[in-house]
């Protein structure tokens, strides 16, 4: 009797040990805002961003296929690299413009009298 209700415990706690893994929803939803800043900031443009873009959409993809086939825990973790691809696109096409507008303002500077 004692046997059956240790194994009964095990099999419980091992059963909530294991449960499933929540969807990243969150994450997914977060990681294409940040794809979307990226576009929008200008990332296509500059290839090293774009570079970026491409692996976070990529990744982004990927994760989707892995939450369909229920393996969510290396989804989220596939959209954390996403995020983190989406964000460095964003902050080099930012780079890119603000180098762009400092370039401008140094010819504006020079050829003025």
């Amino acid at each position: 009797m004692n046997r059956l209700i240790l194994a009964a415990s095990a099999g419980a706690l091992l059963a909530t040990a294991c449960a499933s893994y929540p969807k990243p929803t969150d994450r997914l939803i977060s990681s294409q805002a940040s794809l979307r800043g990226a576009e929008e900031a200008g990332a296509p443009a500059h290839p090293q961003a774009s570079l970026h873009m491409k692996l976070a959409q990529e990744e982004v993809n990927k994760a989707k296929a892995l939450i369909d086939d229920g393996e969510n825990e290396r989804a989220d973790y596939m959209l954390m690299r996403a995020k983190a691809d989406a964000d460095i696109a964003l902050a080099l096409a930012r780079t890119n413009k603000s180098l762009a507008v400092q370039q401008q303002v140094q010819e504006k500077a020079a050829n003025s009298p």
